[in-house]
């Protein structure tokens, strides 16, 4: 057998066996393969319930099933609802529950999806299925990614609504205003609304495109637009469409603030609470240590930076080419609508820095003097989906050395993150960052795992003093500020619920018990003291009766 016979063979087999999938398949299944990878890994190495976020989202959901005081006033009023109301059937488990694979489940599978429609998004693009293969494997093989969809946090619920909703609604662009394209961006668009603010920004700027979109007199058709149609008519469209896409878009905002407004009196809550983003932002700010307040030029600074370093510095910026190279393209239609939708993440971000609504903090760029020089740097993963848009936008553009380039790049990138040269932020901000709950672990998180026998138990949740998921404590026997009315009359009379009460200084059991003479009395009279530390205090009670 000659030697050409067997190239020959050896190329239609691989054929063969390639051409088994289609490439959405192949995206589906290389995304599949590296979520379960990867969350293995995680769980293996403990790095699944890293971050004190990740707990909390796992005990939100866990309350609405399992708590004193179960229902969905569990929810809660600052967090949106959609991530925990996603993890309600996992969480049934303990296992899960305790491991954080239920947000590992749920995560994976928002990941997987946003995998393909990267890919898809990429080809309504570009047109160029190679191109689009290159964009969703830069989003797949990310490493702040990979580790957050190994996790409980909110942000690949996100990253797949923002993606599944800008996909459709730039197939209503290009296609010439299907309007069944329209509804379904509008149905994602409300899912990402109640999964976290961003997804507010998102629908707001769907919105402000349409009214874009069909204004009356846009600059290109301003000869042409009064012979076409009517003023009236033009004006018709832009009201009815911009009602059909609202309605159901603007639906889960409206939710939100109506939920807050029946739940807790104030449709605003989520703003200003002492459990709000922006309350503790502003103990940042008495600190002085709140750089980017007010500070339009320093927001940008911290975002674009966290963005790139998030992405991989090389990806990032030939993704950045790729969208210089889109926005200069005057043969690419609607590009301002869609640099418009796609930049929501980095414009959104940017405004809450500046407004003191969130805080970043990044090596390199925050002061060595602050208290904590690394956290919250996993907002920068939200542009990963949109770097990779560009990135296979660039590639589609690219001759044949452009497109070796980013391919090596494509290579290279994950193993320089690999061997610690680029920082997997989001890792690192859970392993020793201010987001991480393991690296602020007290001592009398163990001795309570080590001790608890039974009977319920009194903590202020919001202080994250212990984790409960790292006790034999059952969810039902906790007792904490959303449990009306065990919580405010253990405030009182201690001894009327609790077997157990965990305080740490200055939070609301310690000012409470602690601190007011009258009801410490009573916490002594009927609890012994079994654990000493400079700030937490541990209270078993006496006896039983």
């Amino acid at each position: 057998m000659s030697s050409f016979t067997i190239k020959t063979n050896c190329r239609q087999s691989i054929s063969a066996i390639v051409g088994v999938f289609t490439d959405v398949q192949w995206i589906a299944l290389i995304s599949f393969t590296m979520a379960v990878f990867v969350s293995y890994y995680s769980y293996l190495h403990n790095y699944t319930v890293l971050y004190g976020d990740a707990e909390s989202h796992l005990n939100i959901a866990k309350r609405v099933v399992s708590s004193l005081t179960p229902g969905m006033a569990q929810l809660g009023g600052i967090w949106l609802p959609l991530p925990h109301i996603l993890l309600i059937p996992f969480i049934y488990s303990d296992w899960l529950w305790r491991t954080g694979l239920a947000g590992s489940i749920v995560s994976g599978g928002a990941f997987i999806i946003a995998s393909v429609y990267i890919y898809r998004l990429g080809f309504l693009i570009t047109k160029h299925k190679g191109a689009s293969f290159i964009g969703a494997l830069s989003f797949i093989a990310n490493p702040n990614i990979l580790y957050l969809q190994s996790t409980p946090l909110t942000e690949l619920t996100l990253i797949v609504f923002f993606v599944l909703s800008t996909y459709y609604f730039f197939r209503f662009l290009l296609e010439d205003g299907d309007l069944f394209m329209l509804v379904i961006a509008a149905f994602f668009g409300f899912c990402a609304s109640l999964s976290r603010y961003d997804g507010w920004a998102l629908v707001m700027m769907e919105i402000g495109v349409l009214c874009l979109y069909y204004f009356p007199f846009r600059f290109k058709q301003l000869a042409t637009a009064v012979k076409e149609k009517s003023f009236r008519e033009r004006w018709n469209l832009l009201e009815g469409r911009v009602l059909l896409f609202a309605t159901l878009g603007c639906f889960g905002i409206i939710l939100w603030l109506g939920w807050g407004w029946l739940i807790l009196g104030d449709p605003l809550y989520f703003t200003h609470s002492q459990f709000s983003a922006n309350s503790q932002q502003m103990n940042w700010l008495a600190k002085g240590e709140l750089p980017a307040y007010h500070n339009f030029f320093v927001a940008i600074e911290y975002y674009f930076f966290t963005s790139i370093e998030s992405g991989g510095m090389i990806l990032s910026l030939l993704a950045l080419v790729g969208a210089l190279l889109f926005a200069f393209n005057g043969r690419a239609r609607y590009r301002l609508y869609i640099l418009l939708i796609l930049l929501v993440p980095f414009f959104f971000n940017v405004l809450t820095l500046f407004l003191g609504q969130s805080v970043i903090f990044l090596p390199g760029v925050t002061p060595p003097t602050f208290e904590w020089t690394l956290f919250n740097v996993r907002y920068g993963s939200m542009m990963i989906p949109v770097f990779a848009i560009f990135l296979c936008y660039l590639f589609a553009q690219s001759k044949m050395f452009g497109r070796a380039l980013i391919i090596v790049v494509l290579i290279t990138q994950p193993l320089l993150f690999l061997i610690g040269f680029s920082p997997v932020l989001s890792l690192d901000d859970g392993r020793t960052g201010l987001s991480s709950a393991v690296a602020k672990m007290p001592d009398a998180q163990f001795w309570l795992a080590s001790n608890y026998d039974y009977g319920m138990l009194l903590t202020d949740d919001f202080a994250r003093t212990i984790s409960i998921i790292r006790t034999p404590v059952p969810m039902e026997n906790v007792i904490y500020i959303g449990n009306k009315p065990y919580w405010e009359e253990s405030l009182v009379e201690p001894q009327k619920y609790a077997r157990w009460i965990v305080m740490q200084r200055n939070d609301t059991v310690w000012k409470n018990l602690n601190d007011r003479p009258e009801v410490n009395a009573r916490l002594f009279k009927y609890f012994n003291k079994v654990y000493t530390s400079e700030d937490i205090l541990i209270f078993r009670r006496i006896s039983d009766k």
